[in-house]
């Protein structure tokens, strides 16, 4: 259970590298409905033909960055499904298939975060919940019946990354790298940017995501030794009227290399945004603050 709970969470992060870590109805998400989500995503009818005038990608990402600095809280709702292979040997390996489903509230300054979490571990035939608060200085977690407080230690080391779930639009910084391979388009009230990044552009795209900061300019793989990234397509859409974040999917393949352990992770990811600066204030109960 443990070494899988360490999987689970190297395997999110870098699905949402994104940051977001998670990040909805409570029920386990299966390939079909995560990936055909991806695929028809732009079968929209309402697409306009013409490009004329539309942003380029990067005045648009810009455009987003700026909305960004007004948006100070919202609602996202994350599901991922991710097939993680641990490579123990050249021989031999271990392979977990996680379903994840996340809702969570979100205030950027100060940093605050509720969520729930049901994930299902299909090779254990394991499900489990998870309720999570986050403050900029403690992180509780319930799994079962009791609050924990997460140490100092492990706290620092997963702040940076959950701090990142606040500037949603940042998942866009690693592709600046490719603005060749994004393409954007005009759907009814949204433009949507989108990338399928072939052999060369994913060699620019995997030493971009190697060196990705937070929004402070920290290092967020500091822990992976080595990345080797096979597929990382995706698909954003932005209100036109306020460039605030609808809809992000995600489709990626790589090998992680951490702690000496290499991890093959497939991830097909989607996360909703709602609720935008409706947010004012996130109340933790007495319980979850007298948490050891």
């Amino acid at each position: 259970m443990n070494k899988w709970m360490a999987i689970l969470i190297a395997g999110l992060m870098a699905a949402v590298a994104s940051g977001c870590t998670v990040d909805s109805n409570p029920e386990a998400v299966n390939t079909s409905t995560v990936s055909d989500s991806k695929n028809n995503k732009g079968s929209n009818s309402n697409t306009t033909a013409s490009n004329q005038n539309l942003p380029k990608a990067e005045e648009l990402i810009q455009r987003m960055n700026e909305a960004g600095k007004e948006l100070m809280s919202f609602s996202t709702e994350v599901d991922v499904y991710q097939t993680i292979v641990n490579r123990v040997s050249n021989t031999a390996s271990t392979e977990q298939i996680i379903d994840s489903l996340t809702k969570s509230d979100i205030i950027k300054e100060p940093f605050q975060t509720h969520s729930s979490t049901q994930t299902k571990m299909h090779t254990e035939d394991m499900s489990m919940v998870m309720e999570q608060y986050v403050t900029k200085d403690a992180i509780y977690m319930k799994l079962g019946n009791d609050w924990m407080k997460m140490n100092e230690e492990m706290r620092s080391k997963a702040m940076p990354g959950m701090v990142e779930a606040g500037y949603p639009w940042r998942q866009l910084e690693p592709y600046r790298s490719v603005e060749d391979a994004l393409e954007v388009s005009e759907e009814g009230g949204h433009y949507v940017i989108r990338a399928k990044l072939n052999d060369s552009q994913l060699l620019k795209f995997t030493e971009s995501y190697r060196n990705q900061t937070n929004y402070r300019g920290e290092p967020l793989t500091d822990n992976y030794t080595d990345i080797k990234i096979r597929k990382a397509n995706i698909v954003y859409t932005v209100r036109k009227d306020t460039y605030y974040p609808v809809e992000v999917s995600l489709s990626t393949d790589m090998d992680v290399t951490m702690s000496g352990n290499t991890f093959s992770i497939k991830s097909e990811s989607r996360s909703k945004y709602s609720n935008y600066n409706e947010i004012q204030e996130i109340n933790i109960p007495q319980e979850v603050l007298a948490a050891q």
